[in-house]
């Protein structure tokens, strides 16, 4: 068996990426589930009433069909007569918010990932070989 091997610790700069980054992924994420799921609470809500013709026809006819779209983010009833395509919007949501939403979800995973890979060291030079980044005779090189 091998000898166990010491992990540096994380450090707190590298802690606070991380929360921020999952923090902005988590506010895109709610931000586009509470907005999918207003639009199907409203969409539902629309249909409880019975006052839409289109979802009215959507129990008895096979040609029509309830549809959510992803940007922009709107659930709609598609009735397909013939060579016309009617759209009925039943419920929308505002085309920023769900771009943002998309934005924030994005960075903040993308931003977690890279936070969470391990860290590229460069190779220490050989001792007594002075860095190229650093003159000759800079504080620290002894």
């Amino acid at each position: 068996m091998s000898a166990p091997t010491r992990r540096r610790p994380r450090s707190r700069r590298r802690a606070l990426l991380l929360l921020a980054a999952s923090g902005v992924a988590l506010v895109g994420v709610l931000t586009l589930a509470g907005v999918w799921l207003g639009l199907g609470v409203n969409a539902l809500r629309v249909s409880a009433t019975g006052e839409e013709p289109c979802l009215v026809a959507s129990e008895t006819d096979s040609d029509v069909r309830i549809r959510f779209d992803l940007v922009p983010a709107r659930a709609l009833c598609v009735r397909e007569t013939g060579t016309e395509r009617d759209e009925v919007v039943l419920a929308s949501a505002p085309t920023g918010v769900v771009v943002g939403g998309i934005v924030f979800a994005v960075v903040g995973i993308a931003g977690t990932v890279l936070v969470l890979l391990p860290a590229r060291r460069r190779p220490a030079p050989p001792s007594g070989d002075v860095p190229a980044d650093r003159p000759v005779g800079a504080a620290g090189t002894g």
